[in-house]
């Protein structure tokens, strides 16, 4: 017991820290909840808490708070979640006439996504018109229409959709992403769009969003959008990188270089360094008696503080940036007031304030990944590899060394912490993320980003081109080292994810690991090992459909095929990466066969039908253990074969069965959305005997 007392005493300065953990860990034991909590039950609980904390605060202070403080995380995501009821689209609508505000204008490859609010919607009820909608718009080649601005009213044809839920067990769940952005339905537009209503939402947030547009737009259409550089330049300065083409896209993901496109920590650090170096540069021209005032530094910091701010709007808000940026606010400001700051208090600051504002983003990656790399590389910054040692001041060749062997550090440390979350959310490895991060790094801190800076120092002058030219030439050296990587033999490997409870321990243990100081934190290197472990506990399903039957895969003696469907439309690559496929191999004979009145496929013995002719179901109802149509009201009266016709398939995305000698599972997207509010169906998993 006394070595506990002194444990704890010897952390006191660290326990601070822990607030953000308890806090957040309240929000994502809301978010897995299957069914949705009532406010009332959680303020009751909140409360009814209060009296064994006050009971129990002399002998068990720290369990007390956290404690609180975690009901208080689980209490907040309620509120939060239920402060504005959102509107979901509950059914698909086909091409239709679509009114509505343009609220943001994101260029893609291939043309625009258009985000509208203030909608009315043809042949559909005000009170079942959802808040917002985001539309993807494809343009033919060629064609250059103009664009409206942010707070015009357009009229457009568009097909819309609730926006889907987990395309696998333990998969994203974008319609809880999106319920939380206030979008409760998503599709596609037709163009043209007209424009009916010029400046029908004016203000100052709208100019400001409209000249964000048209400054990207600038971008792209200088260097090119697809296999131009000017979706990778508009990344790296507005924080649009839609435009990417594909192939790019994909070597940036198999090289792991792809967060160097999104506004993050180090872009944030690097334009903020830029500015105020450059700034007090400017002052020590100066005159002596001017220069050397204390107060000269707090103006630059200051100064920095103001720029770094509109940077920070420029780039869209993404999480990752605004994270960087509360931390940057917070060394600034203690420049300015003389103050010497704690990085690592800073952090938990910053996720604090990062929680209460925004609970949902707990579960976003940039949030995820944003904070894991951070407090990784803080927490190497703290340990004696990083110190300054008291030795003879080294030569050039040590200095050098010493600094590659900084960045080699810096790069596996981020690695390690941020990889099981990456292979949680998007079912990637990179075999040589940390290569190509060494040699892709020095190329954005060096040369990318203080051009960026450049390009807003040129921006009021017209010469903007000129920073975009010099930005050219890096961002080809950018792509030619992704594409050198993701070259490599085995680049990138596709794993399935982790469970939810893996990611729980795997927090829980780079948490401790990082938090503490003593040598009770190589407890956490134990949770982070066990973690890793849970992607195998995953029990893989042996069939998956999709919607309307669409899109269907199974297991095969040789491993998932793609019986029907496009391999490389949505829904089929997100299979694939978390079935650990880059791309699915398509079925063949004899585990898939087709005629023309449908086909069957054969899984573990099961003999499951799919009839695409309503004459075919009398033969498949004597021999298939499972029918699967997309008729309504199919019934095998005389057999023993379950059937599960429109009506049972209805509302969901997805679903996934497993077959065994006795029994035949299936669940669906919307068992695991549980439900909550963002849920736009119900379909509940069950046992066919």
């Amino acid at each position: 017991m006394n070595r506990v007392q002194n444990w704890w005493r010897a952390e006191a300065e660290r326990h601070f820290l822990w607030l953000p953990i308890c806090f957040g860990a309240g929000i994502g034991l809301y978010l897995s909840l299957s069914a949705e909590p009532s406010v009332y039950l959680l303020t009751t609980l909140w409360l009814a808490a209060l009296v064994p904390t006050i009971l129990l605060w002399q002998k068990a202070r720290p369990v007390c708070i956290g404690l609180m403080v975690a009901l208080s995380g689980l209490l907040w995501a309620g509120v939060f979640t239920h402060m504005t009821p959102q509107r979901i689209l509950h059914e698909p609508l086909s091409v239709r006439s679509v009114i509505g505000i343009v609220k943001d204008i994101v260029r893609t490859e291939h043309g625009y996504r258009f985000t509208l609010d203030h909608l009315t919607i043809e042949d559909l009820q005000p009170e079942r018109t959802p808040n917002q909608i985001r539309l993807s718009i494809r343009l033919k080649k060629g064609t250059s229409p103009a664009l409206p601005h942010i707070g015009d009213g357009i009229r457009i044809r568009a097909g819309l959709r609730p926006p889907m839920g987990p395309a696998l067990p333990h998969g994203f769940d974008f319609a809880r992403y999106f319920y939380f952005r206030d979008i409760g339905a998503i599709g596609y537009g037709l163009p043209p769009w007209e424009v009916i209503a010029q400046g029908a939402k004016p203000g100052l947030v709208s100019d400001f969003s409209d000249w964000r547009v048209r400054i990207t737009e600038d971008i792209i259409t200088t260097l090119g959008a697809g296999k131009g550089s000017g979706g990778i330049a508009a990344g790296l300065i507005t924080g649009d990188a839609r435009a990417i083409s594909e192939e790019d896209f994909k070597a940036l993901r198999a090289s792991n270089l792809y967060h160097i496109i999104a506004i993050s920590g180090e872009h944030m650090v690097v334009i903020a360094g830029v500015i105020f170096i450059a700034l007090r540069l400017l002052v020590l021209a100066l005159p002596r008696r001017f220069s050397q005032r204390p107060e000269v530094k707090s103006i630059a910091a200051a100064l920095t503080l103001l720029l770094v701010t509109g940077y920070l709007f420029v780039t869209g808000l993404p999480i990752s940036a605004v994270r960087a940026y509360v931390m940057i606010f917070l060394v600034l400001l203690a420049v300015i007031l003389q103050r010497r700051v704690n990085s690592m208090r800073s952090l938990a600051i910053t996720a604090l304030l990062m929680l209460a504002y925004d609970p949902s983003v707990l579960i976003e990656p940039g949030f995820q990944l944003s904070f894991a790399a951070t407090l990784a590389i803080i927490t190497l910054i703290e340990t004696t590899l990083l110190r300054p040692r008291a030795s003879p001041e080294p030569g050039r060749i040590r200095k050098a060394m010493r600094l590659l062997t900084t960045m080699l550090c810096i790069s596996v440390v981020a690695e390690a912490a941020t990889a099981p979350l990456v292979i949680a959310q998007f079912n990637n490895f990179s075999l040589y993320g940390v290569l190509a991060n060494m040699l892709a790094t020095p190329v954005v801190s060096l040369f990318l980003m203080p051009t960026v800076a450049l390009y807003f120092i040129l921006l009021p002058f017209g010469l903007e081109h000129l920073a975009l030219a010099c930005m050219d030439w890096g961002i080809q050296v950018l792509l030619a080292i992704s594409h050198w990587v993701a070259g490599l033999p085995h680049a990138q490997m596709f794993v399935p994810s982790l469970p939810s409870y893996g990611i729980a321990l795997f927090a829980l243990g780079l948490a401790w690991l990082c938090l503490w100081q003593t040598r009770v934190r190589l407890a956490g290197l134990v949770a982070i090992v066990l973690s890793v472990a849970t992607i195998g506990s995953n029990q893989l399903p042996d069939m998956l459909v999709g919607e309307q039957l669409k899109q269907i895969v199974i297991r095969t003696s040789e491993g998932y095929a793609l019986a029907r469907g496009r391999a490389s439309s949505m829904i089929p690559e997100l299979w694939a990466n978390g079935l650990g496929y880059d791309m699915l191999p398509e079925a063949d004979k004899p585990a898939w066969r087709c005629d023309r009145q449908g086909c069957v496929a054969q899984i573990n013995g099961k003999v499951i039908a799919f009839p695409i002719d309503p004459s075919a179901l009398a033969e498949d109802c004597t021999h298939a253990s499972l029918i699967l149509t997309s008729y309504w009201r199919m019934r095998c009266p005389e057999s023993q074969a379950a059937v599960m016709d429109a009506r049972a398939l209805r509302g969901s995305n997805v679903v996934a069965f497993w077959f065994d000698k006795d029994t035949m599972r299936y669940e669906a997207s919307s068992d695991w959305q549980g439900k909550r509010p963002w849920r736009a169906s119900v379909m509940h998993g069950v046992e066919i005997e």
